[in-house]
């Protein structure tokens, strides 16, 4: 069990340090000016409103009746794991004593979990090394129609319901658009909300069209050498990009939080000093105390700030929480038939979903609507949560694969048997 330990620590160090070096490309082109804070911005358009839907649409390669049949227990995972992250983000910002934006970026946190990066990163040396994945040549290419029926779920909730959640934060916009709206006919109004759903939705709404008309996704795919296959490779090489750009913006955002702190800290000390200054009679807590409510933000709670309550709370909520939940869900789901014994990474991605840290795209999202000193915010409350994930992530891989043995799948092995 030790060596199965190191060996899934070993998986997760590779995929997390893999996204830490991109991170420090993005906070070295913020810091050198080579990339400014609006151009990060428009990076951040770039992915949502290009690179993504590309990678969303790409995933028709996957789907067919027949697999989404088999694999429907995905998308239905990835629901209840979004509601179960919104239930306890909620509790959390309500019992850690959470002012907005804190809490909607606790909620949005513990809510979108990474499904576009890590999974597919950790995939390979699972399926490479995994006896019950090395038995099936098939399996790689299963792993990965998984995650993309999790993915589609998880897009159209954070498009459709978490984009709207997060630009609730501009509320004088919202409010002056939806008022002019008002006064338009039916139809246009209509449109209009067409117009509105976000094109991942799109993309991801005509993956699944053309993946479950045969011929169709003949046509487009490489792998089945269409006519037209070069759609496949054009959409997947490029949407695959998407990933490594947004982590470059969440290196890019970590960077001007990081200033924005440090000039936030230098202006609470500045303060600090006029006040004393001002107030020699005060008493130096009631000063301190006074000037960290206003220049901090919210309100100091058991000697810790905003920030440091949402860090805590945020990783421990989505890395402790939500798998201790998760995991006894998914078990009673394989023991009750939903989830079949001869389905080996449908169950290990389920597994691996529940461990994983908070989505990129999220803070991709802030930073493109304009909202870059949140996104900077909540790309503070990645960096400790994804530190963290290394040791979680690897307990559940481990967890997942002891767990696989109990089930008492005919033939199959449990031992990750190479060194990666």
């Amino acid at each position: 069990m030790a060596s199965l330990f190191v060996e899934a620590v070993l998986v997760s160090v590779y995929a997390n340090v893999e996204a830490l070096l991109i991170c420090c490309a993005g906070v070295y082109a913020m810091h050198r000016q080579i990339v400014a804070p609006e151009g990060l911005r428009v990076l951040s358009r770039l992915v949502v409103e290009v690179l993504f839907p590309c990678i969303a649409f790409s995933n028709f390669r996957a789907y067919s009746w027949e697999l989404l049949g088999e694999w429907y227990m995905a998308g239905v995972g990835s629901f209840l794991t979004m509601v179960l992250g919104a239930l306890l983000g909620k509790c959390g910002a309500l019992l850690l004593r959470l002012e907005p934006p804190y809490s909607k970026i606790f909620i949005l946190s513990t809510t979108f979990g990474n499904v576009g990066a890590l999974p597919f990163v950790l995939v390979p040396p699972i399926v490479a090394n995994w006896k019950p994945a090395m038995s099936d040549p098939e399996s790689l290419y299963k792993a990965y129609g998984v995650i993309s029926l999790y993915a589609l779920v998880w897009n159209m909730a954070l498009f459709g319901l978490g984009r709207p959640y997060a630009l609730s934060m501009r509320t004088e916009k919202v409010e002056t658009e939806s008022e002019a709206s008002q006064n338009r006919p039916c139809v246009v109004r209509f449109l209009q909300k067409l117009r509105k759903v976000e094109s991942v939705v799109w993309g991801s709404i005509l993956a699944i069209v053309v993946g479950c008309i045969a011929p169709l996704r003949d046509l487009l795919s490489e792998r089945a050498g269409g006519t037209l296959r070069f759609v496949g490779s054009f959409t997947y090489k490029l949407g695959s990009a998407g990933i490594q750009v947004s982590t470059l913006v969440l290196g890019g955002s970590l960077y001007l939080g990081g200033v924005a702190q440090l000039e936030k800290r230098r202006a609470r000390a500045k303060a600090l000093q006029d006040a004393q200054e001002r107030e020699g009679a005060s008493p130096q807590a009631s000063v301190e105390e006074e000037v960290s409510q206003s220049e901090i933000g919210g309100e100091v709670c058991c000697g810790l700030s905003p920030m440091v309550r949402l860090a805590v709370g945020a990783t421990f909520t989505k890395l402790v929480l939500i798998p201790a939940i998760s995991i006894p869900l998914i078990v009673l789901a394989v023991k009750a038939g939903a989830i079949g014994q001869d389905q080996p990474m449908l169950f290990m991605v389920l597994m691996i979903q529940t461990g994983v840290p908070s989505a990129q795209t999220t803070l991709a999202l802030l930073v493109s609507a304009g909202l870059q000193k949140v996104a900077g915010e909540m790309s503070i409350v990645y960096l400790p949560m994804y530190f963290a994930s290394v040791a979680t992530i690897a307990a559940v891989i481990v967890l997942a694969v002891t767990l696989f043995d109990t089930f008492d799948a005919p033939g199959l092995g449990v031992e990750l048997n190479a060194t990666l």
